[in-house]
């Protein structure tokens, strides 16, 4: 993307610049060097103006297929993570953790580097991207690998230790899990506890590609497309 952006202002301000010239040699200037000029800037005018056409539909492609990239990157790996437990015993938590560490996610993280919008003020749309939805779920893989080597210690029984395996997930699962429980009074007068266990991160991350990054990935609100 950023390539296109910079190709997109460099040749906005030749064209802008060569037209300029144009219309000064055009009338402020007379005779055959003022005609050659012209000539030499209407040229450059022209490549110009093709050059940024072209370098905007390319931005506008290569957008839209670098965002969906990370959409559906992301995507993927909520996928993964979703599939978490929390009434997992404590051996099936680790080996869940082990093997969602050995997941590929250097195209994720590619992908996010590719990311430059053309109109983007301090980079708003790329802190919103990064802060809303990138992070969480790297927080959640820098926490895991985090535990990693513990994680396998336990698993082949060198530094087996159940105590410090448990805290290493309970730390993981405050970052991933969600766990709430509402008292209720039925129509008898009793009172009932529901306990409502939830992924959080899965759930809020999808919250928000499906909102607000839905809309600049297609610069239309998913809710209009869906009706």
């Amino acid at each position: 993307m950023k390539y296109y952006v910079m190709s997109t202002r460099i040749t906005a301000a030749l064209t802008c610049l060569s037209f300029i010239f144009i219309l000064i040699a055009h009338y402020g200037f007379n005779g055959a060097d003022a005609e050659f000029w012209c000539n030499v800037c209407l040229a450059v005018f022209g490549s110009g103006l093709l050059t940024f056409i072209t370098s905007c539909i390319g931005y506008f492609t290569e957008k839209r297929r670098t965002l969906e990239g990370f959409f559906y990157s992301t995507q993927t790996l909520l996928h993964i993570i979703n599939k978490y437990d929390l009434n997992w015993n404590l051996e099936r938590k680790i080996d869940f953790f082990l093997d969602y560490s050995d997941v590929d996610k250097s195209v994720w993280d590619a992908q996010l580097g590719s990311i430059y919008f053309m109109l983007d003020p301090d980079r708003e749309k790329f802190n919103y991207i990064y802060q809303e939805i990138y992070k969480p779920v790297l927080d959640l893989n820098q926490e895991i690998a985090s535990h990693e080597t513990n994680f396998k210690w336990h698993r082949n029984g060198s530094g087996k230790n159940d105590t410090v395996m448990a805290d290493c997930v309970g730390k993981i699962e405050a970052l991933l899990m969600e766990n709430t429980t509402k008292k209720l009074t039925t129509n008898d007068g009793q009172e009932i506890q529901i306990t409502h266990i939830q992924n959080k991160l899965v759930h809020t991350t999808l919250k928000e590609l499906n909102g607000r990054f839905y809309d600049i990935m297609y610069g239309k609100k998913k809710e209009s497309e869906d009706s």
